[in-house]
């Protein structure tokens, strides 16, 4: 009975099955498999084991051969071959069905040799379709997103989901690379806080731009501008973000729209943060985004109904009319130019105008024209230049201001000065000769800063011209010397300080070419300095030639010195070393820095050498002949 019953299920089953004993000839198959098969058991018997008969196809298309059959591998092998897919030539229908096989073997009682198989048919024609329908779809899509302009991402949990190769272009890495790695680190690092921050936002459902502009790091550390388009959906039970990324390059972005597809043209179109128009060649304008028309301040209808001329400044318009028929004439493809418009309430906006010309699909040129707002930047960097002339006015009315003062001071002081030395000389009463000298030394002091005040006012007035002339050295070291005398004397230490100098012979006959007068200030300069802060011992003047044919005066002195981290302090104006004690020695701190600016403006410089408490010895360099170094370098004009 039980016989019978497996007999009559194996005919009854609505699945095909059919066996091979163990050298793989057909002995048995049930209806369901005839009729999968397109032959009578009696004609699949006959077939035997025919090449022809049995031959079958791969998945892919590519033959099978027979060693490769389900029914014999499981034989070979002696382990069953689950769900292979073949394609079969089915005689009556005349073309191929898709079948999926299942190859048990069957082994003799005691034995691991397979004695026989069978296997199971079922015809999965319309699954394979559907599969390869959908493998193509998948295919073709993939194809279409590579080969978009824009960079495409999903992202999921804050990681790469999806990119197509344009992005993967941008970032200078594959694909495979790319996929699952966190978004924000290709983000540049000064933009991850505002982008992470976005993030969080949108995903929360709070109001954040949908476009903005911030940049990308590609493999090299290279930073990109792009715009993000961001668009939020539902993948798998969470908010995902689809993102849309393209180059800052509104015209080269738009161009390629504009070439691959007006829907997504439209898209870019009226989602862009610039104002965008297509101009025909009349100038009106076939189309326009709303950001345009915010910008100018017209409706959209209405600018439809203009030229652009119609609200452009009267400044601006011939530049841009000549440019704009340039560019219909093919003379270029582009340009670029700051220009101003008039808003319909009469205010005036500053932006930047990019306009370029592209050829259409149906083969005409067309014009597009993109206005971005700078009118805060402009008014920002006019106030800006208000602001720098009007404080060079200031400065100018403080020099000539100084300068008027400091003129109109000296001559009642240096009748003070004149009279207190006449008393001075000519009292015999110690009291008066000593109350004279206080009235001197105490002139001699506000007269020396009154110098330096007007020595400031020349110098922030105008420039330093030095005008070169031949002298003898050792005239202008004779003179330096007498001057040296006079100072220590005024000062009132011709008994405390000495007055030392040190010439080479030769020196005294050379001609040197100079500015006497420059040389002279910045001797006096220097001499008033060391005598300042020297209160007994001596200051030495010298004079001797360096190897580089310049000729070098110095002043060195045994005053109080300078610490090493004062050096470059002292060269600047209105600052004294830390060390000097102001309210014992005085001075407003501008003679050494007008020194250094007068150097400077020979072609030469001053040089500090100094130990605190021992001395300090400065040296002016100039060169031996300033005549030749000006037609060599240029007119020494200093600021």
């Amino acid at each position: 009975m039980i016989g019978i019953s497996v007999e009559n299920l194996f005919h009854t089953l609505p699945t095909g099955v059919i066996y091979f004993d163990g050298r793989g000839d057909l002995i048995a198959a049930n209806p369901a498999a005839e009729e999968l098969l397109g032959f009578g058991l009696v004609d699949l018997k006959r077939q035997g084991r025919s090449d022809s008969f049995w031959r079958l196809l791969a998945e892919d298309g590519s033959d099978l051969p027979v060693d490769r059959h389900p029914s014999r591998i499981a034989l070979k092998t002696g382990r069953p071959v689950k769900d292979k897919v073949v394609g079969y030539f089915h005689p009556s229908k005349r073309t191929y069905s898709w079948l999926n096989l299942n190859a048990v073997p069957l082994f003799e009682d005691g034995t691991d040799k397979s004695s026989s198989v069978y296997v199971t048919i079922h015809d999965v024609t319309t699954d394979v379709g559907a599969r390869n329908k959908l493998r193509q779809t998948q295919t073709d899509y993939q194809v279409l997103v590579d080969n978009m302009h824009s960079g495409v991402v999903i992202i999921h949990d804050g990681k790469v989901l999806f990119l197509n190769k344009s992005m993967a272009d941008h970032l200078g890495r594959s694909i495979e690379e790319l996929k699952d790695t966190p978004f924000i680190i290709h983000i540049a690092p000064e933009e991850q806080e505002r982008i992470q921050e976005y993030y969080v936002k949108r995903l929360a459902g709070l109001e954040v731009p949908e476009s903005y502009r911030t940049r990308i790091i590609d493999n090299k550390g290279g930073r990109t501008w792009v715009d993000f388009k961001i668009k939020k959906l539902e993948y798998r039970g969470k908010p995902t973000l689809l993102v849309l990324i393209n180059d800052v390059d509104a015209e080269v972005r738009t161009e390629e729209k504009l070439k691959s597809s007006e829907l997504r043209f439209r898209r870019l179109f009226e989602e862009a943060p610039i104002g965008i128009a297509l101009v025909g060649d009349n100038g009106k304008p076939l189309e326009v985004n709303d950001h345009l028309s915010r910008i100018i301040g017209y409706p959209r209808n209405d600018l439809l109904q203009m030229t652009f001329a119609d609200y452009s400044h009267p400044e601006d318009l011939d530049k841009d009319l000549a440019l704009f028929e340039e560019l219909k004439a093919g003379k270029r493809e582009s340009y670029e130019m700051l220009k101003r418009y008039v808003r319909q309430d009469g205010q005036i906006v500053w932006g930047e105008l990019k306009v370029g010309s592209f050829v259409d699909g149906k083969g005409k040129r067309q014009i597009i024209g993109m206005f971005e707002d700078r009118t805060m930047e402009v008014n920002t960097q006019k106030e800006l230049e208000i602001a720098r002339d009007m404080a060079n006015e200031g400065s100018r009315l403080k020099s000539a201001f100084l300068a008027s003062v400091s003129h109109e001071l000296r001559t009642p002081l240096n009748a003070v000065l004149g009279f207190s030395d006449i008393i001075k000389s000519t009292s015999e009463n110690p009291n008066i000769i000593e109350y004279s000298g206080f009235i001197y030394e105490a002139g001699f002091k506000v007269m020396t800063i009154i110098d330096d005040i007007l020595e400031l006012a020349m110098s922030e007035h105008g420039k330093i011209r030095v005008r070169p002339a031949s002298f003898r050295i050792g005239d202008l070291f004779d003179e330096f010397r007498r001057q040296l005398q006079e100072v220590v004397y005024k000062f009132g230490k011709d008994e405390s300080v000495n007055v030392l100098t040190e010439i080479e012979d030769h020196l005294r006959d050379l001609e040197i070419v100079t500015d006497k007068s420059k040389v002279y200030q910045v001797i006096v300069n220097l001499v008033k300095n060391a005598v300042k802060f020297t209160e007994k011992g001596f200051v030495k003047l010298g004079c001797f030639q360096t190897l580089e044919n310049r000729i070098a005066f110095f002043i060195q002195d045994s005053g109080i010195g300078i610490s090493d981290d004062q050096k470059e302090v002292i060269f600047d104006f209105f600052r004294q070393a830390d060390g000097h004690d102001h309210a014992k020695y005085g001075g407003i701190g501008i003679g050494l820095a007008i020194s250094k600016r007068v150097a400077n403006a020979m072609l030469g410089d001053i040089k500090v050498e100094s130990v605190p408490g021992e001395g300090t010895i400065f040296t002016l360099v100039i060169p031996m002949d300033l005549g030749e170094e000006i037609s060599t370098n240029g007119e020494a004009i200093h600021p």
